[in-house]
């Protein structure tokens, strides 16, 4: 996937959502949808389980349509070195599957898009 920006680069954001973002509080959620996104809640898709072996280099996403998405797991950098107790800590969410204690996620609409899952 190509990057839109260069690091270090500060990305370019559109007045809409620069007005949105100078508006919101602390404590506001501010949920930015596409179609894309429309077509997962209304399909009411989720990730139901999830399993790794590092050995295999395996990462095996069930979803709530008995869909199988299987990836490396050195694929996701951010869980490659860390150690299988901390890798063990997830939480299945709404969006995908996050490691509290890491600050990391895996959101389920990223993994539909580089399925191709979706996207017709």
């Amino acid at each position: 996937m190509e990057k839109s920006f260069k690091p270090g680069m500060t990305p370019l954001i559109s007045k809409e959502l620069l007005a949105l973002l100078k508006e919101a509080s602390d404590d506001d959620v501010i949920e930015i949808s596409d179609d894309f996104d429309q077509r997962i809640k209304r399909s009411g898709l989720k990730i139901q389980h999830f399993a790794f072996e590092r050995k295999l280099d395996l990462a095996v996403f069930i979803l709530s349509d008995r869909s199988i998405i299987t990836k490396n797991l050195s694929d996701f950098f951010d869980l490659e070195n860390v150690i299988d107790y901390h890798l063990h800590q997830f939480r299945i969410t709404e969006n995908g599957i996050h490691w509290p204690d890491l600050d990391i996620d895996i959101s389920l609409r990223g993994l539909l898009q580089e399925e191709k899952i979706l996207t017709k």
